[in-house]
């Protein structure tokens, strides 16, 4: 029944789609998944231990993982053995990393389809690219973000709990207010990133998403949805706390990771970035530090002189006075803005109602940059500007109530 659902020439029209295009991994995929569905159990392993030899040589190193992974899972001897290669490549436990591929041609071979049964074709085609494939001769290849950090007992501890997951075009992987119990490693495919309607960027193959809530402790403050047909690598959190923990070098990629992508975010989310030229925000955004911060505190006290601009990354935060709630502030808000150029105290209280990722600029930076960047100052000002209008609103609303 199977060979019938998914005859010879889906068959042979994969291989061909291979022929054509050997550099797209989509097509080895492809060619692997029609296998398994056909009940060709060690032409599917084939073709999924010759794309992940591919892929390791490549640098492509969540796409060798995810192969291993899935052939392991299967219980092939043959996804071990790639883990194994995969982490004796990458897993240097620091900066140091050299690898140099075997030398063979640039261009893949030009196959043609043969003769014989489609079966006969498909597996002539995977051999010949195979070669080419796991032999040829690539640019230097840079070190994996993530194994690169650990030695390979690390590595490998970390690899063992990684699955391999495949979500169709369109589906949801990550929704907004969901707890961050994974990290996700982009092994094939594109994702979009939005929030509150607006996309904030595209990920690639090899890409880490989710990193940001997993080290904040915050819960998910965007929606990562598959763009076409995707394959990632799960990684539970608890998996990542606990490598963290033994290897502190990745603690502090994952936190670099999560750093970089968070002022990326803020220069699309956030008023006060959007409309400063690249020079300025640059240098505003290299002078603040990263603060993380547990419910209910208070971060700006009322009457209180504040020294800092704080830039909400993730989580909620409520600006209080007299016990009551009059504004929540939600990633990409600035605030403290007002003290902070006028030297006045604060007008009311600035809590986190929720675990929160908080960037935090000094006065004293503030000032530094401002001297050298005046064009930040008079942005700055116009939110104070629209800050203060908006709360003398609130307060007079407020006021009106009291009969």
């Amino acid at each position: 029944m199977t060979a019938f659902r998914v005859g010879d020439a889906q068959l042979a029209q994969a291989a061909k789609r291979l022929r054509e295009q050997p550099l797209d991994h989509g097509r080895w995929l492809e060619l692997a998944a029609i296998h398994h569905l056909r009940g060709e159990a060690d032409d599917s392993e084939n073709v999924f231990a010759t794309l992940g030899e591919g892929a390791r040589i490549g640098g492509q190193v969540a796409l060798a993982v995810a192969c291993g992974r899935h052939l392991a899972e299967r219980g092939s001897l043959r996804g071990a053995e790639l883990i194994d290669q995969v982490i004796e490549t990458f897993a240097t436990g620091g900066p140091h990393f050299a690898f140099t591929a075997p030398p063979a041609p640039v261009d893949p071979p030009v196959v043609d389809a043969g003769t014989g049964t489609a079966l006969e074709q498909a597996r002539a085609t995977v051999a010949e690219l195979g070669v080419w494939l796991t032999s040829r001769q690539v640019a230097a290849v840079p070190p994996a973000p993530l194994l690169s950090a650990l030695t390979k007992p690390g590595a490998r501890a970390l690899v063992g709990v990684m699955s391999a997951r495949a979500f169709p075009a369109g589906s949801v992987i990550i929704e907004i207010g969901q707890p961050a119990t994974a990290l996700y490693w982009l092994a094939h495919g594109s994702v979009s990133v939005a929030r509150d309607g607006s996309e904030l960027g595209e990920l690639h193959s090899g890409a880490f998403f989710g990193e940001i809530a997993l080290v904040g402790g915050t819960r998910r403050t965007a929606r990562v949805t598959a763009r076409d047909d995707v394959w990632v690598l799960e990684i539970p959190a608890r998996a990542v706390d606990a490598a963290a923990t033994k290897h502190p070098k990745l603690a502090e990629v994952l936190a670099h990771h999560a750093r970089t992508r968070l002022l990326a975010n803020l220069t699309r989310t956030s008023e006060l970035f959007r409309a400063l030229g690249d020079d300025d925000r640059d240098a505003l955004l290299a002078k603040f530090e990263t603060q993380l911060v547990a419910p209910g505190t208070t971060f700006i006290r009322e009457n209180t002189a504040n020294q800092h601009l704080w830039v909400v990354v993730s989580g909620k935060c409520q600006v209080q006075s007299a016990g009551s709630a009059i504004a929540e502030l939600g990633p990409g808000a600035a605030v403290g803005e007002i003290s902070l150029v006028s030297g006045a105290t604060a007008v009311a209280n600035v809590v986190a109602v929720e675990p929160a990722v908080l960037l935090r600029l000094s006065k004293a930076d503030f000032d530094a940059v401002v001297q050298k960047h005046p064009t930040l100052l008079a942005e700055v000002e116009k939110l104070v500007v629209a800050r203060e209008t908006a709360n003398r609103a609130l307060f007079q609303d407020a006021s009106d109530l009291i009969v």
